[in-house]
């Protein structure tokens, strides 16, 4: 007697097969995993910390990375804190959870597909045709091997993906499957947009400025109108609930910049004993970055080759005031060059700067160096490490493997779209091209080494695969006008 009748007909069984598939593999993973934190994953440790400490009761900063960090993944460690009362440990839950939202995720895109298959005479047809297409990239998704990896072990990326993924499927409900659609897709997008920024707050301002320029293109269409002040809630909530926060007797330390042989200027005063002393100055935002990294007096701290020593201005309870999140947006961009140079230190893997043609230290001239940089900083972040002299370890080599796929695909789309003139589906993929190339541009200037950029990569690996099924789409359907000429000249 059969205990099970699989038959793998039709496209949903095959889908849901693939989806089995994955759910075994994290499975086996999970139990195959060392009960530390993975060499390829040392973060594990920080969020099974704060799972733990949420799930006691404990306050935050008592963790050994503090609020800051838990503001910012909320949407990853405050379920992982649920299981640890459950009885789990700390990164067994983290790992779980980030199981649980890869496959949320592999579910969710096979769940839009056959939607998308049910309701889309055109994309039905090529479906029907290319079945073995669209299940191969439907697997490269949900198995490549660093995508897996990324979702098997504790870390906040596959949170951060899943969100990101619901937001761009309701938006692509709102304006495509359903034109009238009900308030609940709406609703739907105001709550993922925040939880994208509980999940990495980069990803959330990259994320709204895409949608804010979107609507504002399509700002003649009633949904467009609808979603533009929700968007901007959206963006509001997320940056408050990842911005205020209380500290507790927590130590401040100021940066100071070193100066080698000082000079009286307009702001110095001589001492009594005729020494030099300057007189303070409010700090500027470079200081205000660099404070972060001090954890004890006298500490030195090194960024963009200008020392700076921490020094403890005082031990502080105060609430965290917010700024507009307009300036705030503009913090984050200012901050950029000095995050790439802080996530370069001590990495095996850092990313040489490209110098720029100005060396000047006003707005303008940080945001047009960013702009010089960006094709190179682009290229490095979506295809490095290449197979050869960027190989310096088996994790290099592992990765310039998978980059062969990046390269190879985005080859393949360049020259078919350079050959068809035209991409399949244009106006449906429109927001995700956007946030793609938004996306890539700001993350090549913010890592600082490949390995941490070939992680972060693993979330528009979706977009990938949207543009390889319209890249083939668009093939055939040049194939098929090419041949209805052929066949008109014959008669």
């Amino acid at each position: 007697m059969k205990l099970f009748s699989l038959r793998l007909t039709t496209l949903k069984s095959k889908l849901y097969a693939i989806v089995f598939a994955s759910f075994i593999v994290r499975v086996v993973a999970f139990f195959v995993l060392p009960n530390t934190a993975s060499n390829l994953a040392p973060d594990e440790a920080a969020y099974a910390d704060l799972a733990e400490v949420v799930a006691k009761g404990l306050p935050i900063d008592k963790s050994s990375h503090g609020e800051g960090l838990y503001l910012i993944s909320r949407a990853f460690t405050v379920p992982a804190s649920l299981l640890v009362r459950l009885g789990f440990g700390g990164l067994d839950a983290v790992r779980i959870i980030a199981s649980l939202y890869g496959l949320l995720t592999f579910a969710l895109i096979a769940f839009i597909l056959l939607r998308i298959f049910d309701s889309q005479q055109d994309v039905k047809s090529f479906i029907l045709k290319n079945q073995k297409k669209v299940l191969i990239l439907f697997a490269i998704f949900g198995l490549l091997p660093s995508h897996l990896i990324w979702s098997v072990l504790g870390l906040r990326e596959a949170a951060m993906e899943f969100w990101i993924l619901v937001v761009f499927s309701l938006i692509f409900h709102v304006f495509v499957v359903e034109k009238s659609p009900s308030k609940l897709p709406f609703l739907g997008i105001l709550i993922a947009i925040p939880l994208v920024f509980s999940s990495r707050p980069q990803v959330g301002w990259v994320l709204g400025v895409t949608l804010l320029i979107y609507f504002l293109i399509k700002m003649r269409l009633k949904v467009a109108q609808i979603l533009i002040p929700l968007t901007v809630i959206g963006i509001v909530s997320g940056y408050v609930v990842t911005t205020a926060f209380t500290i507790q007797g927590t130590k401040v330390f100021v940066a100071q910049k070193e100066i080698i042989e000082p000079r009286p200027s307009e702001t110095s005063k001589p001492s009594k004993n005729g020494q030099v002393t300057f007189s303070p100055t409010p700090m500027t935002l470079a200081q205000i970055y660099v404070s972060r990294f001090c954890k004890t007096e006298g500490q030195e701290v090194v960024v963009q080759g200008i020392k700076y020593r921490c020094l403890l201005k005082g031990v502080v309870s105060r609430v965290v005031g917010l700024k507009n999140p307009g300036a705030a947006l503009v913090d984050q961009a200012d901050v950029i060059l000095l995050r790439h140079e802080g996530n370069k230190v001590g990495a095996a893997s850092a990313i040489k700067t490209l110098s720029c043609p100005i060396t000047g230290e006003s707005r303008f001239d940080k945001y047009f160096c960013i702009a010089y940089r960006a094709p190179y900083m682009t290229f490095t972040f979506l295809f490095r490490p290449l197979l050869g002299a960027d190989v310096t370890s088996s994790f290099s080599l592992f990765a310039a493997s998978e980059n062969v796929f990046w390269l190879g695909a985005a080859l393949f789309v360049v020259v078919m779209f350079i050959r068809n003139r035209r991409l399949a589906f244009f106006g449906a993929l429109a927001p995700s091209l956007l946030f793609f190339s938004i996306y890539s541009v700001v993350a090549g200037a913010y890592e600082g080494n490949m390995g941490t950029a070939f992680r972060h990569k693993s979330l528009i690996l979706w977009v990938v695969i949207l543009l390889l099924a319209s890249t083939i789409v668009a093939t055939q359907q040049r194939k098929a006008e090419q041949q209805g000429i052929s066949g008109s000249s014959k008669e």
